[in-house]
């Protein structure tokens, strides 16, 4: 009889300590809590891709409808696959949140461009420079100007970019095609000069700055500048079609 009450005994308590067990166990756990706003935008940001970009800045969204920056960012993504749509919508969705964020005038300008709309891209690119002056958006709103030949325009802006980026040869580059556009010729020269500066190596600047010489009828120049161009790319399709006819102008 005693063996069995002991034997009950170790039972119970072999029970009891289980349970016990059990209780602490479940103690130490946490059910798992939903990923806040915060951190599927940070899952966004993290990711290279475009389309997991949408789904996370999506989610952050759903849980917080004001989320600015989301929005933001998610319409970055859609201009990566070349929905400027949804684009231009969250954009739209954006300023209602908050009309003062001048990325976003710039992503939405980008979509107008790629759609088009170039007097909205303008509108949207004056409005950002409005909000925040900085030499890459005075580029993106000079290159547009470029492109629908307001030359006066684009050369103010491309000279409000080379006062904070002084060795970007492209610019001087577009800031001298709108200069010989406009028949500024010195002007163009003195740009072509200078890009020339910063890429010596590139033969293309040199055949630009003959072109100029030659609607100014500086054979010696054409030809000084053109045989240059054929030094670092011999099989330059104009410079050797057009230099024999200069050289002879020479004789």
């Amino acid at each position: 009889m005693k063996k069995i009450s002991l034997l009950l005994f170790g039972i119970l308590l072999l029970m009891s300590c289980s349970s016990q067990l059990a209780v602490q166990s479940g103690s130490t756990e946490q059910p798992a809590k939903p990923a806040s706003p915060a951190n599927w935008y940070s899952q966004g940001k993290s990711t290279g891709d475009p389309v997991r970009k949408i789904d996370n800045f999506s989610k952050a969204i759903a849980a917080k409808p004001d989320y600015a920056l989301a929005y933001l960012e998610r319409a970055r993504a859609y201009l990566k696959i070349s929905n400027y749509q949804k684009a231009i919508a969250d954009i739209d969705t954006l300023l209602k949140i908050n009309p003062d964020i001048a990325d976003a005038y710039v992503v939405r300008a980008k979509a107008y461009e790629a759609t088009r709309y170039l007097n909205d891209a303008l509108k949207d690119y004056s409005k950002s420079i409005e909000l925040n002056p900085n030499p890459r958006t005075y580029l993106e709103r000079a290159n547009l100007y470029k492109q629908r030949k307001r030359y006066s325009k684009a050369i103010m802006d491309y000279t409000e970019v080379l006062k904070e980026v002084t060795g970007n040869a492209d610019v001087y580059v577009a800031r001298g095609v709108c200069y010989q556009e406009l028949n500024q010729l010195d002007a163009a020269i003195s740009d072509y000069k200078k890009a020339i500066e910063l890429q010596p190596n590139n033969a293309d600047l040199y055949y630009n700055l003959g072109s100029i010489y030659w609607v100014q009828q500086r054979w010696q120049d054409v030809v000084d500048v053109w045989e240059k161009c054929l030094e670092l790319d011999p099989n330059h399709s104009r410079v050797k079609q057009y230099l024999p006819t200069v050289k002879k102008k020479l004789r």
